[in-house]
């Protein structure tokens, strides 16, 4: 029978890693610069997304567009 108290020491866990090198897919963690895009998600009925959509293509304006001037506006107003 084997000694319990004379079992090999497993190596330890190693030196933690720097902040430069994240592992494999942990990327999406820095920050977007001020002038990049980021997907902004969220759910809506379906009426208003066809009413959205035909109103901005009616006023010939990009949904982003209008997206930044309905902001602009709500937080001037609130």
């Amino acid at each position: 029978m084997a000694n319990p108290g004379n079992k090999p020491k497993k190596p330890g866990k190693g030196t933690p890693p720097t902040v430069a090198t994240a592992p494999n897919g942990q990327e999406n963690t820095a920050k977007v610069g001020s002038g990049e895009m980021a997907n902004l998600n969220f759910k809506a009925d379906k009426e208003f997304v066809k009413e959205w959509k035909v109103y901005c293509v009616t006023n010939d304006v990009s949904q982003i567009d209008q997206f930044k001037k309905m902001f602009e506006f709500w937080k001037e107003h609130h």
